[in-house]
């Protein structure tokens, strides 16, 4: 018996409950952690995540707008506000093949949470800046939530799906806020003497809260490890979006840097890291990188294949593929992504390049979605080297203008 995805159903006889946990925060840097190549800020159990499982190194968001969770509760891109149609939610095919998913998540309650059909949704409250508790941010409520839900241990054999969702990095508490403060005081930066607003959005901060947040990933991890039993477990850890924390300041002042700051790799590059613990399928995943391109769509299909669940390929359509099956090698690369800002601009991302393009000025769609640009229009567009322009600095655009018109083909825009 195969399921949908075209990868072996669950066996006959005996019923092994298939476990997943998923961590995600709203957005983080992926080169603020030691596992994608920081090497000053202090995330052990990031890396000993990473040690344990899969690292990819290419995860991209589908859109960096507010429908950038849209795609884990779909399986499907909202580059665009008017792509978000309704689509099979996540929750209902998993409860329709007896599997129970929940949701505890910090804030309010977001649109992919409510499309996802979560059977469960529980939201805690959480207190960020200098006068809070390293106890009681965001995330280190969910956490010990999660952690207090789990010892009870009533579905400890059940098929389940427990997700865990904070906001990313925000004003730590004391002691945190300044934990770097002494790395950029040895380079002659006097920290002592910058305002309120500076200190905010200060990189030393920021790394602070990184650290913090990381200090209560490793508590979940640790609670898991405690009460592992032999049920197979699959541990996701990513975000919806990444975020500019480390001011960059381009060669030369510019249209086109712009483009890079609302979709260039800080933003739209994610962290995702997957750790599968006893499952015979999957028992080579450990301390494993993977440079495909894969994307948050993806989710979908993941859970699906690590879940075993069959379904009639006419019923659903997605737009992903299994990062079980990607780090394994079982599916075919992916040449390019595409994603956007939920605007006027989109971008394609290959192994060997990013290009931004910004919608045509007065560039307009008919009522099949099919675009048309009205006379003396004009656009807009960024072209970078990957891997190594990682700050998406030089806009290299001028320059390879052949290379700008294939890529942009791949879009289906003109050139």
């Amino acid at each position: 018996m195969v399921s949908f995805l075209g990868f072996p159903s669950r066996p006959k006889g005996r019923i092994v409950a298939m476990q997943a946990v998923i961590v995600s925060f709203d957005s983080l840097a992926a080169t603020s952690l030691g596992c994608f190549g920081n090497e000053w800020i202090e995330t052990p159990n990031w890396d000993r995540l990473a040690a344990t499982g899969a690292v990819f190194d290419n995860h991209f968001v589908d859109t960096v707008s507010s429908l950038a969770g849209l795609a884990w509760a779909t399986g499907r891109p909202a580059m665009r506000a008017n792509d978000a149609s309704p689509s099979p939610c996540l929750g209902a095919l998993l409860r329709a093949n007896g599997i129970r998913s929940r949701l505890i998540a910090a804030g309010a309650v977001q649109d992919w949470q409510r499309h996802f059909q979560f059977d469960g949704m529980q939201h805690v409250d959480g207190r960020e800046g200098f006068d809070a508790k390293p106890d009681q941010t965001p995330f280190a409520e969910v956490v010990k939530q999660a952690i207090t839900e789990r010892a009870d241990g009533e579905d400890a054999h059940a098929h389940e799906l427990l997700w865990l969702h904070a906001p990313g990095p925000g004003a730590p508490p004391e002691g945190f806020d300044a934990l770097y403060f002494e790395d950029f005081d040895e380079r002659g930066q006097q920290t002592a003497e910058l305002t309120d607003a500076e200190r905010a959005c200060h990189p030393a901060v920021y790394a602070g809260s990184v650290s913090l947040m990381d200090h209560w990933l490793g508590e979940l991890l640790k609670h898991l490890d405690e009460q592992a039993s032999s049920e197979p477990m699959l541990v996701i850890v990513m975000a919806a979006k990444g975020a500019i924390w480390k001011p960059v300041r381009a060669s030369r002042a510019n249209a086109s840097q712009s483009l890079a700051e609302v979709l260039g790799d800080q933003v739209a590059r994610t962290p995702l890291v997957l750790r599968v613990q006893r499952d015979p399928r999957f028992g080579d995943l450990i301390c494993v990188r993977s440079d495909r391109l894969v994307q948050t769509c993806d989710l979908m299909p993941t859970l699906l294949d690590w879940f075993q669940v069959p379904q009639d390929p006419s019923s659903i359509q997605l737009a992903g593929q299994s990062w079980l099956r990607e780090v394994l090698d079982e599916v075919p690369p992916r040449e390019d992504l595409a994603y956007g800002d939920g605007a006027d601009l989109v971008a394609v991302r290959t192994p060997e390049w990013l290009c931004i393009s910004q919608r045509h000025v007065g560039q307009q769609g008919d009522e099949q979605g099919n675009e048309s640009v009205e006379e003396g229009a004009s656009s807009r567009v960024a072209l970078y080297v990957k891997p190594e322009d990682l700050w998406d600095i030089n806009d290299i655009s001028s320059q390879q203008s052949e290379v700008v018109a294939e890529l942009l083909t791949r879009l289906g825009r003109p050139s």
